[in-house]
């Protein structure tokens, strides 16, 4: 059986160009987790002129209804797919000089498969917010598309229990993201404007949108100690949610990433996405210092992230090649005690001159 993917369009030409690439390495990760053997291979076709993503699925794979649902949700999650085809025969091409067929004497018969709809709200809830630096919303879904089935919780992401965790949480774009597939996120971030920003924006878009909401903000107090704030909210999209209990939750800690064991349960959080900072624009802190590169943010945090972080729990990590070598991320991780996964998947991207962006994706062991 063959799919072929129309690659969605992305705002960022330059994502866009890696997009056919990184929504292949996407799915084959995703797959070989949630329906080991169903996906043959991919590759770039062009039929008809237009540019396909063209997966070739195993036909005794595809009897299985498992493997289906699998492969349907995948295809719903992944921000590269913009719609999916299956190919259910040829057709001899019309004449060959007129300028819109291409070279090839047959064109596909292309049945459409319908994908669930995953989205809960508005795009607006994605793509309202703008600022220098924010990371593009298509590769916030990929990292915590990713980070679902490192873990192997593809069904709690689907039933929408997935707890999601964003220790360096800037202006929300994981939270956000999170909100959108249906979960209850946890964001954690030290600096304050970035959080009241945030807030903000939150409390006005749910009131826009005419959501069922309740906020709070209070003082994060421990042990008499102050560390912060805390952001609480509550939504639903209706009275009849909220009344069923179908509603959703954020948390939001104005605090320290590198102690939030002090304010978050052990083994609470299923997956951490974490876009580190890039050292361009957002230097890493560390106390009170700022640092170019977020190396020694990282081995000061991952072992309180750990603690949070459930038993099988997985991490997706995005971060810049050029202020952050691949190895030195790859040998923190480990040394916490991380399995590396998906090592062979190449998500490597440039996103400007000062920034080659990687994914490094690790399973607490």
């Amino acid at each position: 059986m063959r799919v072929n993917i129309l690659i969605a369009p992305s705002a960022n030409r330059v994502y866009g160009l890696a997009a056919p690439r990184l929504a292949a390495a996407e799915l084959e990760f995703v797959l070989a987790e949630s329906a080991p053997g169903a996906l043959v291979e991919t590759s770039e076709v062009r039929e008809a002129n237009l540019d396909f993503l063209a997966l070739e699925i195993d036909d005794e794979a595809w009897e299985n209804p498992e493997n289906q649902r699998a492969l349907t949700f995948s295809l719903a999650y992944s921000p590269h797919v913009y719609a999916a085809f299956e190919e259910v025969g040829r057709m001899p091409a019309p004449n060959a000089e007129r300028s819109y067929v291409d070279e090839s004497p047959t064109l596909p018969l292309l049945q459409p498969i319908p994908l669930p709809n995953v989205d809960l709200y508005p795009s607006t809830l994605l793509s309202t917010l703008k600022y220098q630096g924010k990371t593009n919303e298509q590769f916030t879904a990929l990292l915590l598309h990713l980070a679902a089935h490192a873990a192997g919780k593809a069904e709690a992401l689907r039933e929408g229990t997935l707890r999601v965790l964003d220790p360096v949480a800037g202006r929300g774009t994981t939270l956000n993201q999170a909100l959108m597939w249906g979960l209850s996120p946890v964001g954690v971030d030290l600096d304050k404007k970035d959080a009241e920003l945030y807030r903000a924006f939150l409390k006005s878009w749910m009131r826009e949108n005419r959501l069922k909401h309740t906020t709070s903000d209070t003082k994060l107090t421990i042990s008499k100690k102050a560390l912060g704030k805390h952001f609480h909210a509550e939504l639903s999209r209706s009275k009849s949610e909220q009344r069923a209990g179908r509603g959703q939750s954020l948390e939001l800690y104005t605090a320290d990433s590198t102690g939030l064991d002090a304010f978050l349960k052990a083994r609470s959080a299923d997956v951490i996405v974490a876009d580190l900072p890039y050292g361009v624009q957002h230097g890493s802190k560390v106390g009170a210092n700022l640092r170019r590169s977020p190396l020694e943010l990282l081995r000061m945090a991952l072992p309180a992230w750990s603690r949070v972080l459930a038993r099988g729990g997985a991490v997706a990590l995005a971060y810049n090649r050029h202020t952050t070598p691949a190895d030195d991320v790859h040998a923190i991780v480990e040394e916490h005690g991380f399995e590396l996964r998906g090592e062979g998947m190449n998500f490597r991207h440039r996103v400007d001159a000062s920034i080659d962006r990687d994914i490094a994706l690790a399973r607490k062991a």
